[in-house]
């Protein structure tokens, strides 16, 4: 699941950047009716052409190409015409169809927000908000949505999410050391590392070796836990900058963590696979990762190892909450803005059916978190079924930092917060300063 959210992460700056050359007159002209026209029956069949890269045997987006499949045997007058694309293609023959006008009816977009906001407002794509009424707020609130909204029109619906911060917990060492509830404040967190490194425990294992996990699982739930959900969009505008308190007090808390001695010596020398194996051999009391880490503990984890769960804690006096979670988006399928009143009216029932409490059982099912208040399946893996309990309180999803920054500065970011946790290493000032040159602002 590391490898998905990390092909993930690349296919956002892949979109991102290439779509920068989508032209005003790349819409669609693929406004030819596809419906069959060999026989009665057939004339009345419309035809929705769809490019995606699901498939039946991608372990990561099976599950969807299923209940595309499920929606084709229920609804025998619309056939779906499926291109295939392969994952690592994707970026480019999306932009080449799009930058074509060679859009199909229907189009993936593997994540949503800032990746695809250049092709809506190029008014290649067809807002949806008139079908909106077919989801509740209470089953689909609009605060789990809004990376597919573009200003203020929405263009579609995501199948999952992937918070990037959860705390995974040994519940032994825990007890053992005399801690049996998780602390919710983030005074009482740092006094539990502390104790729990008194008592020769390593606290928390990190793979930091590629610079991207303390960047996305730690900087960023520091950041909206102390500034709120706003602070990328502010210093991006030049409102705030990354040397003003908000931003430095969180380089300030990752360098107090690893003074005090919160992680593994090795972090930035070993990987996130590495540091899962420390965890599960019962070499640190913690392991801060993604809620796709999930899938991977529960299937390497020993019979008697008990893991918690835990939600990144509240930080007193913070403009942030426990209820809001850094995290991403994906899978959402968008419409042609060319389609006639035929193939709209399949499209909706294509959405209707790809995201219904049962679609979305399904992706829970095979080991996902989605954006709708769905009721988990009791067939699931016990363990994600806990996850999903603890993370039930998450109301709202904000940018991670990794997806809304310059690559540069991302790059800049990894860099300087290894520098953070290497004994010796660079100050929370230099780190802000070098952010703040590499922004250029």
């Amino acid at each position: 699941m590391k490898m998905k959210w990390a092909k993930t992460f690349w296919v956002y700056l892949l979109v991102t950047a290439m779509i920068g050359v989508l032209s005003a007159c790349g819409q669609s002209n693929n406004t030819n009716t596809a419906s069959g026209n060999t026989g009665n029956t057939e004339q009345k069949q419309v035809v929705l052409s769809f490019m995606t890269t699901w498939s039946e045997s991608d372990p990561f987006t099976g599950v969807y190409y299923k209940n595309a499949m499920a929606f084709e045997k229920a609804n025998p007058d619309i056939k779906l015409d499926i291109e295939t694309i392969p994952y690592n293609d994707y970026p480019v023959k999306l932009n080449t169809t799009a930058a074509g006008g060679n859009l199909p009816d229907l189009i993936l977009m593997i994540g949503g927000g800032s990746m695809f906001e250049q092709i809506a407002r190029s008014g290649a794509l067809m807002p949806i908000d008139d079908m909106m009424g077919n989801w509740k707020e209470d089953f689909l609130p609009s605060s789990k949505i809004k990376e597919f909204n573009v200003d203020g029109k929405q263009y579609g619906i995501p199948g999952e999410v992937s918070y990037a911060t959860v705390i995974y917990y040994n519940k032994k060492i825990m007890k053992d050391a005399g801690y049996t509830e998780f602390p919710t404040t983030y005074d009482a967190f740092k006094a539990m590392v502390k104790d729990l490194k008194a008592k020769n425990i390593t606290p928390i294992a990190y793979g930091n070796k590629t610079g991207s996990v303390l960047l996305a699982s730690l900087l960023s739930p520091l950041n909206e836990r102390i500034s709120g959900p706003d602070l990328y969009a502010k210093i991006k505008s030049g409102e705030q900058k990354f040397t003003d308190p908000d931003f430095m007090n969180a380089l300030k808390d990752i360098k107090e963590l690893s003074d005090i001695g919160a992680f593994n010596v090795d972090l930035n020398s070993i990987d996130n696979v590495q540091a899962t194996n420390l965890f599960l051999s019962g070499n640190s009391a913690m392991y801060i990762d993604g809620s796709w880490g999930a899938k991977q503990i529960s299937k390497d984890k020993a019979a008697d190892l008990e893991v918690g769960f835990a939600v990144f804690p509240q930080i007193e006096g913070g403009k942030g909450s426990m209820s809001t979670m850094p995290g991403a988006t994906n899978q959402g399928v968008v419409l042609n803005a060319k389609l006639d009143d035929a193939k709209k009216a399949a499209a909706e029932k294509f959405l209707q059916f790809m995201y219904s409490e049962e679609s979305y059982q399904n992706i829970i099912r095979d080991g996902n978190m989605v954006p709708a208040n769905v009721e988990a399946p009791a067939d699931i893996d016990p363990l994600f079924k806990e996850m999903t309990g603890v993370l039930a309180g998450v109301k709202e999803i904000t940018p991670v930092y990794d997806i809304v920054m310059p690559a540069t500065v991302v790059t800049a970011t990894k860099n300087g917060l290894q520098g953070l946790t290497t004994p010796g290493g660079s100050t929370p000032e230099a780190v802000a300063e070098e952010l703040q040159k590499e922004l250029g602002q």
